[in-house]
């Protein structure tokens, strides 16, 4: 090989060279952009979940009621707030009543939360009683329970007993 070749073969060598570190750092940069952006996205779904469940449980039922142990109905009045719903419900529940003597209040409160919620998020909602002897727990959503991908807001109640309530509001993609 001659001068002219070996300089055009290190000519060409020393172009991938730079070609393959440019393409490097262009790729990290791309990746960290990405990443930053991501994380950007799951907090301002987190915040949107958290922002769902304080309207949720701000909200009002009208006259929501439910079936007492001999079945027969117990209406709540006008204005009760969801929130103070779902914890007297998760009390009942885990003192014997079935979920199924909620169930037109339950569903009322379902339809609120799908209201408040924008495409493309889906809602459910997950309250749960441990502590002092009793345990209980309730789904409302149109799916078996939360799937494993979700953004939640939970939120932790005490109760006097020693009882501990949490009532969390998922949101996933549709």
């Amino acid at each position: 090989m001659d001068d002219g070749g070996q300089s055009a073969l290190f000519d060409a060598f020393l172009f991938f060279v730079v070609a393959l570190v440019a393409s490097a750092a262009v790729l990290t940069y791309s990746s960290l952009t990405l990443v930053e952006g991501e994380g950007r996205t799951r907090a301002d779904a987190l915040a949107y979940a958290e922002d769902v469940r304080v309207a949720l449980m701000r909200s009002t039922l009208d006259d929501p009621w439910y079936l007492n142990g001999t079945g027969g109905r117990v209406h709540l009045g006008q204005g009760i707030p969801v929130e103070r719903f779902l914890l007297d419900e998760i009390h009942m529940l885990a003192d014997g009543l079935s979920s199924a003597q909620f169930s037109v209040t339950d569903s009322v409160i379902l339809d609120h939360a799908e209201a408040l919620v924008r495409s493309p998020f889906r809602v459910g909602i997950e309250v749960s009683l441990s502590g002092s002897g009793h345990t209980a727990s309730l789904w409302l959503g149109d799916r078996a329970g939360p799937p494993p991908e979700r953004f939640s807001a939970p939120w932790t109640y005490n109760a006097v007993d020693g009882a501990e309530v949490r009532i969390a509001v998922h949101l996933w993609y549709a």
